[in-house]
């Protein structure tokens, strides 16, 4: 496995979500939280040849996905390989899914734009492009100095409401949407999902407007990551997940971003980075505005595997 991991170190560096971030160490990147990530002991391993050219798919079997969608689902998380030629990586794409994947399971990828040689593969083994994100960040957060607004930490007791704040502010362009192998209404269902579990604890935080004229219809999720503050010798946060009510609380998604960067600055983040879809042109504007810039891109590349 040695010489194939230096044969895609270049490659593989960028699934880092920090790799953006200058400061921080490459190799600390690579070996403290690519390779746990990828190839760490919670993901299966699968080696196919093809015309003597060996090919290692690491990837991992979702069961909350799977019992919720009720559709078996895998993550792709990389595939190593020493030689560039696109049409046996295809081929040993394709091998890996008929003789690993089950019938009718999806199988997706997130994927970073400089892994040009596998996006294209993966297309040519029937792979469809169903997002892609652009990821923000911020530094100098010590020099952050906007207007402050009245929010504050929901509790579970918003749980219903911030459920239906999720469902009803569909984005037609996030992966669940966009991909057509999903119900749209099971979709919604599922970001709703998600900000209940984060209010029990999936989130390290989660605001919501304390603004006594309006209703609290929208909220921003975060994650400390505390954990690889060491592994990286930087501390990095990251905002998740937001829904802003266009109809009660309208304006409020700068009001929460501004409100959240100050929350993680007074927690320890000395980075904070974000993503979102690339078709989503009022965020990125909110975010360049408050200080953030261009970090990295992604990919999600999705397949239903019909044998």
């Amino acid at each position: 496995m040695d010489t194939l991991l230096q044969a895609r170190t270049k490659e593989l560096f960028f699934y880092s979500p920090y790799n953006f971030i200058r400061v921080i160490d490459q190799q600390k990147q690579i070996q403290n939280i690519v390779i746990p990530t990828l190839i760490g002991n919670k993901n299966i391993e699968t080696s196919i040849s093809v015309q003597g050219k060996q090919h290692l798919f690491f990837h991992e079997y979702l069961a909350w996905d799977t019992a919720f969608f009720n559709l078996p689902t895998y993550k792709l998380k990389t595939v190593l390989f020493n030689h560039r030629d696109v049409s046996i990586i295809a081929l040993a794409i394709k091998e890996f899914v008929t003789s690993t994947i089950p019938e009718g399971a999806y199988l997706f990828i997130e994927i970073p734009s400089e892994d040009i040689l596998l996006i294209q593969a993966l297309g040519s083994a029937g792979f469809k492009l169903v997002e892609t994100r652009l990821n923000y960040f911020r530094g100098n957060l010590e020099n952050f100095n906007e207007p402050r607004f009245p929010v504050r930490r929901a509790t579970i007791a918003d749980t219903d409401n911030l459920k239906r704040v999720a469902r009803e502010m569909r984005n037609d362009y996030d992966r669940f949407h966009a991909d057509t192998t999903f119900n749209v209404e099971l979709a919604d269902e599922f970001l709703s999902k998600y900000i209940e579990e984060s209010l029990k604890g999936f989130a390290d935080v989660v605001l919501t407007p304390n603004e006594p004229a309006i209703p609290s219809d929208s909220f921003l999720t975060a994650k400390f990551f505390k954990n690889e503050w060491d592994l990286l010798g930087k501390n990095v946060s990251k905002m998740v997940l937001s829904a802003v009510s266009n109809k009660t609380n309208k304006g409020w998604y700068a009001k929460l971003i501004s409100e959240m960067t100050y929350l993680l600055r007074d927690e320890g983040a000395e980075f904070i980075h974000l993503n979102t879809q690339s078709t989503n042109r009022a965020v990125f504007y909110t975010w360049e505005k408050l200080g953030y810039r261009l970090g990295s891109s992604t990919h999600v590349l999705s397949l239903t595997n019909n044998k």
